[in-house]
């Protein structure tokens, strides 16, 4: 399993990622992973299992 798909199912179970897990992952995952933070804070009501429903590459 990728370190981005592991900080997003993480992320789903608990609600929360620390910063190991931030620090495992490329550049450009992180930016992914804050993007998908944004949509799902906005749009999901910060609800875990709204997150990263819409992208299907995760």
């Amino acid at each position: 399993m990728s370190a981005l798909k592991e900080a997003l199912e993480k992320l789903r179970e608990t609600g929360s990622i620390g910063l190991e897990d931030f620090r495992n992952l490329k550049m450009k995952d992180v930016e992914v992973l804050t993007e998908e933070i944004k949509q799902w804070c906005l749009y999901g009501n910060g609800k875990p299992e709204k997150l990263a429903k819409k992208n299907k590459e995760h």
